[in-house]
């Protein structure tokens, strides 16, 4: 996925494997961006963007994967990224964007998995300075599980894995 810049994904799911540490009122983008500032002392403020303006931030293709499950979205600057998107989730949709992903997967939409490092609410994409933050990927294809420790996702099929070293995202 040819991005350009970073995207964080809020998805509100309770009790998701990913990551224990996450504040739980991270439910809009604004929340999403003041979990980043505190750890990371950037992303702020936060700007609160429209529908149209999320499509040409992750493109055709990633905005029509993501949208039906999308509330709110927004972005602030943290270095050495001008623009981190903060994406809220619909409540309790991340099982159903996990299964929207394997179909892509299967009809070969997609050839990957989400570009994104997934928190307990939230995710981040970054080819940074992520594993710091405690966030996984998500895998919707088989992983090495020796390798990556993988921890089951919402989706039967998918999991979660810590950070791979040397990932960077297109």
């Amino acid at each position: 996925m040819r991005l350009g810049v970073t995207l964080v994904i809020a998805a509100l799911v309770s009790g998701s494997a990913a990551c224990s540490a996450v504040d739980p009122d991270t439910g809009s983008a604004a929340g999403v961006g003041t979990w980043v500032h505190a750890r990371t002392g950037e992303c702020a403020p936060v700007r609160t963007a429209s529908v149209e303006e999320f499509a040409e931030f992750v493109g055709p293709l990633r905005a029509e994967l993501y949208a039906p499950f999308v509330a709110e979205w927004g972005t602030c600057s943290v270095a050495p990224y001008e623009k981190l998107g903060l994406v809220v989730f619909q409540a309790g949709r991340m099982k159903d964007f996990q299964e929207s992903w394997k179909a892509a997967l299967a009809s070969g939409q997609v050839t990957d998995n989400p570009d994104f490092a997934f928190g307990d609410g939230f995710a981040l994409s970054a080819t940074t300075g992520l594993e710091r933050l405690g966030l996984r990927y998500l895998h919707c294809t088989p992983v090495d599980a020796t390798a990556l420790s993988p921890e089951p996702a919402e989706a039967d099929g998918c999991v979660y894995t810590a950070m791979v070293p040397g990932h960077h995202h297109h």
